[in-house]
């Protein structure tokens, strides 16, 4: 079994049983489920279009977004949070080539995604069968498999997006704000502002091709550019994750691992060879460690 496969089976294991993506799954799932239910029961009052009618149901659909905000935050913290609970240390001196940690993380996190992302619009799409079976509606738009299979690509990507801003910035908060002030500020305040005939082209564009019924409709680009326009963002941030994480050393600067003496490399610290492999703590760091308990 090759170094990555190992590390992919370690990294599905770690997302399986951490709490935070049973969380996510848990409360993705519901809110998609909660969404369906409060538009079915909207439906025909107040403007809304009555139910079983294109638009009663596209509405309903709109349940991409849940997977994508859910995976862009799981990213985050899947990548993030090794640096913030110093887990990325030991992670990097079990497997000295960093490339291979990241490949695995990105390949638990995709796999993770079309997980939840399945779940999620699927749990949603049956509820809103459900619905419209209650009131005698057999029918779904057309292009119904076209949002299910958009909304797990546009999820997995976000997941991986996720992992690479993660990487970046070693920090969750400053990842989260981050993508949140991007998609607020630089696309919906700005861009879409001073060049909107630009909006298609951008993260939340290509998305919404993949997710929202609405803009598939409306043809602004097909689903395959959407995708490949998404793909081209997430290949980009990982590439300068990627590139990153095999130049910087693993300790983030915003929590410094305690170390020994006054002037000495860190304890903890992992050295960075040319080739961007990584090496243990020399056996002189490691003896001091061990004879400071005796000098107390």
């Amino acid at each position: 079994m090759t170094t990555i496969a190992r590390l992919t089976r370690a990294e599905l294991r770690k997302l399986m049983a951490a709490r935070s993506f049973l969380i996510g799954l848990a409360l993705s799932a519901g809110l998609a489920v909660i969404s369906v239910a409060v538009d079915a029961a909207s439906a025909g009052k107040n403007g809304h279009a009555a139910l079983g009618t294109a638009a009663s149901t596209d509405q309903m659909l709109k349940l991409g977004s849940v997977c994508c905000v859910a995976m862009l935050v799981l990213g985050i913290i899947g990548s993030g949070s090794e640096y913030r609970h110093k887990t990325i240390i030991p992670a990097m001196l079990i497997a000295p080539r960093r490339g291979a940690l990241v490949a695995a993380k990105v390949i638990g996190i995709a796999v993770a995604g079309a997980v939840l992302s399945t779940l999620t619009f699927g749990l949603g799409l049956a509820t809103a069968v459900g619905e419209l079976s209650g009131r005698h509606i057999h029918h779904l738009p057309a292009d119904t498999g076209t949002l299910f299979a958009g909304s797990v690509i546009a999820g997995t990507l976000f997941g991986v997006i996720g992992v690479a801003l993660g990487y970046i910035t070693r920090s969750t908060i400053a990842a989260v704000v981050g993508a949140v002030g991007w998609v607020l500020f630089a696309e919906l305040a700005i861009l879409h502002t001073l060049a909107p005939h630009l909006a298609k082209w951008l993260v939340t564009g290509a998305a919404s091709t993949l997710t929202d019924p609405g803009v598939l409709a409306s043809r602004a680009l097909t689903p395959a550019t959407a995708i490949a326009v998404l793909s081209g963002y997430t290949l980009v941030l990982l590439a300068v994750a990627t590139r990153l994480v095999l130049r910087r050393v693993a300790a983030s600067p915003a929590h410094p691992p305690r170390g020994g003496a006054r002037g000495a490399p860190p304890l903890c610290s992992v050295d960075r060879h040319s080739d961007g492999a990584t090496a243990p703590p020399p056996a002189s760091l490691s003896r001091a460690a061990d004879q400071q308990p005796a000098a107390r």
